[in-house]
């Protein structure tokens, strides 16, 4: 998307949202207060920040593979790790939320498509270490990074398969059973992203959660947003901006569709005034 159009994209969203002063959900007012505006700093923060630096300094050269919408920098398939590290790296509020969302809900069996150079892989893995978890890569030689850090960071529970998901993710959810959480981040298409997410949705039970990383990348990412926040199973959808969550609880009777920015980002809406 053109910068005119991701600003007017950011004004529609910013326009729209709430805060906790305007939110009677009192699951939605958990996520709040223990996630979404919780600024305790936890142990594994300050490593993985300092593995973010190493790579976003480290200039070796790999081969990528991209099977996505690809990078908008225009690079080739030759790039350095830093380069990728610049464009692909979550921000570390990004990476901090999905930490806190884990720690919190404590899911026992995870999927993360999208391993990129394993950062925020390891901020999903430091906050459930005994989880069954599989992370999916498209590209060989970026996969064998995120491995590298894997081991550096002896997350032993992180099972990492490479290869196109259309032919990984059926075999990574039979081998889950069950899914208690996963995250989206790869392909950023339309139709893949609709297909990701309604393969998924057949591991799911009652308490399981999705994220979708980028859901205003493009506009093919607002409207496959759109759409599964629409689907009949979603009870409840959280969107963030950089990202979406979607639950399925049944003691959301009427759907919920919010948009959430933090209390100082509208500090005139305050509680007396509901």
């Amino acid at each position: 998307m053109s910068l005119f159009a991701q600003l007017t994209a950011y004004l529609q969203f910013y326009f729209g949202a709430t805060t906790k002063y305007r939110i009677h959900s009192p699951f939605v007012v958990d996520f709040v207060e223990n996630i979404f505006e919780d600024k305790r700093q936890y142990y594994a923060f300050e490593q993985l920040e300092l593995l973010r630096q190493s790579l976003l300094a480290n200039k070796q050269q790999i081969e990528v593979t991209d099977f996505g919408a690809g990078s908008r920098t225009g690079q080739g398939a030759q790039r350095s790790i830093q380069q990728i590290a610049r464009t692909a790296l979550s921000p570390r509020f990004s990476s901090t939320l999905l930490f806190r969302l884990i720690n919190h809900y404590q899911p026992q069996t995870m999927l993360e498509m999208g391993t990129s150079l394993g950062l925020t892989t390891l901020y999903q893995q430091a906050a459930a270490r005994r989880a069954n978890f599989i992370t999916l890569e498209g590209c060989p030689q970026i996969a064998q990074v995120a491995q590298n850090q894997f081991r550096a960071q002896d997350a032993n529970n992180i099972q990492s398969i490479v290869g196109e998901f259309s032919e990984t993710l059926p075999s990574a959810l039979k081998q889950l059973k069950r899914l208690d959480y996963a995250f989206i981040d790869g392909n950023h298409r339309l139709a893949p992203t609709l297909d990701y997410f309604e393969q998924c949705l057949t591991y799911t039970h009652e308490e399981s959660i999705i994220v979708l990383d980028d859901i205003y990348w493009s506009r093919e990412m607002q409207e496959a947003w759109i759409r599964i926040k629409q689907h009949p199973k979603v009870t409840l959808s959280i969107d963030l901006y950089r990202i979406g969550i979607v639950l399925f609880r049944k003691a959301h009777s009427e759907p919920q569709h919010l948009k959430l920015v933090k209390w100082w980002m509208k500090p005139w809406i305050m509680g007396f005034l509901k």
